[in-house]
């Protein structure tokens, strides 16, 4: 037992570099479970293979650039099935990643806020929703804000256009 205790210690750094997560809120504004579909769209490579959904197959240990296995653009406006939700940083940026059950021997791994961007991910970020974001609006407030403070723009242009980002 004492021989194993330090084996665990050395152990710990290595399995805690992702955090393991049940729910996750993602760009889109729609918040993933473990066991949900989430609804593809298509992929955005160039020969219509799933970009940021790549399959978590062990890598070759040949030298040379490591190969990437996206999901076929067969599974184009298809769902893959939630089976894991992680937390990782990457060069300081958190990155989420879904590990999805496509319906074959593999699994993989979803970059679900990447996926959104590039519409892989329904719904997807468009500029409507982006335009809904919190930082979006504020952003653009402060840069009417800043429009009425140099004489661009009347006190009734800014609150109209502020009544219309607020959604009011």
């Amino acid at each position: 037992m004492r021989k194993l205790l330090p084996i665990c210690i050395l152990l710990i750094p290595i399995l805690s570099k992702a955090q393991t997560y049940t729910s996750y809120k993602a760009t889109n504004g729609v918040t993933y479970h473990l066991n949900d579909t989430v609804r593809l769209g298509k992929g955005s490579a160039s020969d219509g293979t799933f970009l940021y959904i790549q399959d978590r197959g062990i890598p070759t240990p040949l030298p040379g650039p490591t190969p990437t296995h996206n999901l076929p653009k067969a599974f184009t406006n298809g769902g893959v099935i939630i089976k894991n939700i992680k937390k990782s940083k990457r060069n300081g940026i958190d990155k989420y990643v879904l590990v999805v059950d496509a319906g074959g021997i593999f699994r993989f791994s979803l970059y679900i806020d990447d996926a959104i961007l590039a519409c892989e991910v329904q719904p997807c970020q468009t500029a409507a929703t982006k335009a809904q974001s919190p930082t979006y609006v504020a952003d653009e407030i402060k840069k009417l804000k800043d429009l009425l403070d140099a004489g661009t723009i009347t006190q009734a242009e800014f609150d109209a256009q502020k009544k219309k980002l607020l959604g009011e």
